[in-house]
């Protein structure tokens, strides 16, 4: 029996599918939510379905199914480690797990519900109740996260560019930056890689040694200095501070901005959990 396959449909159908799949992985895993980094991942799997067809069809005969499981395997690996940033290896693995049990529920979700052949409009009818359903489940996740830990989600915005990670409220932040008198945050230096170039990074690390760098137009723009800081059971310390375009936390009633914020960097990861990348000042709600 011979199939007529258009690769553009298999194309776009595979891109919505794993975007919604690589989403819903993402929201049960607590990844950063980057829209353009799960659409790659998406794209790549979808890229990697036409060309398992491709690769049938010049071979003209099924590929062993050991080797099959490797490279749907590899395949979903790489998509995760693209699209939801999941590189360690055991969390890896329960990762891709979590999204073949979640492709193989929908996929016979949706067979139940078309119960004859899947239709384009029925396709379209079934991807938008997954995408609303899963959606849903991201709020109430979020919702319930933020009551029982008090870890917002949160959107650093830094020329024009947003940067999506977790914040903890906590209320033991009072700090206040003594040039502007605004409340201070506290962040990883991760975050200042993601909204940064390398160039500038490596200036604002090394500013201290040499302040003449500050000449650099984006990071004069940061405004960077430094701000003393007391913990408790430890002695004085000394932080780097910029300041942003803006930052937004999404609370469970409304979205709280916050212009022009203050955002210090701290060097000691051990006083961030696995949870969040943010240290909200407890002024700030």
């Amino acid at each position: 029996m011979r199939y007529e396959i258009y690769i553009d449909v298999v194309f776009f159908t595979n891109l919505l599918i794993d975007y919604i799949l690589l989403r819903f992985t993402g929201i049960l895993f607590q990844c950063p939510r980057n829209r353009k980094r799960i659409l790659l991942g998406a794209v790549t799997g979808a890229l990697f379905s036409c060309g398992i067809i491709y690769l049938r069809s010049c071979l003209k005969t099924e590929i062993y199914l050991p080797a099959l499981v490797l490279l749907h395997g590899g395949c979903a690996a790489g998509m995760l480690v693209i699209g939801c940033d999941l590189k360690r290896g055991s969390l890896l693995l329960k990762a891709v797990l979590t999204l073949y049990f979640a492709a193989f529920l929908c996929g016979g979700f949706w067979e139940v519900i078309s119960s004859e052949n899947l239709t384009p409009k029925m396709f379209l009818i079934l991807a938008a109740a997954t995408w609303f359903g899963s959606t849903a489940l991201s709020y109430l996740m979020d919702s319930l996260r933020i009551r029982a830990k008090n870890i917002y989600p949160v959107t650093i915005f830094y020329r024009e560019k947003g940067y999506e990670c977790q914040g903890f409220y906590d209320s033991g932040n009072l700090l206040v930056d003594s040039v502007n008198g605004k409340p201070v945050s506290v962040g990883t230096l991760d975050i200042l890689s993601e909204i940064c170039s390398k160039e500038t990074v490596k200036c604002l690390k090394h500013l201290k040694e040499n302040p003449g760098e500050i000449q650099s137009t984006e990071v004069t723009g940061l405004h960077p200095h430094f701000i003393f800081f007391h913990s408790i059971g430890k002695e004085q310390g000394m932080m780097l501070a910029v300041t942003l375009e803006k930052l937004c936390i999404q609370t469970p009633t409304k979205v709280v901005c916050v212009d022009r914020p203050v955002l210090a960097f701290s060097l000691d990861t051990s006083a961030f959990g696995r949870e969040y990348e943010v240290l909200l000042n407890s002024r700030l709600l």
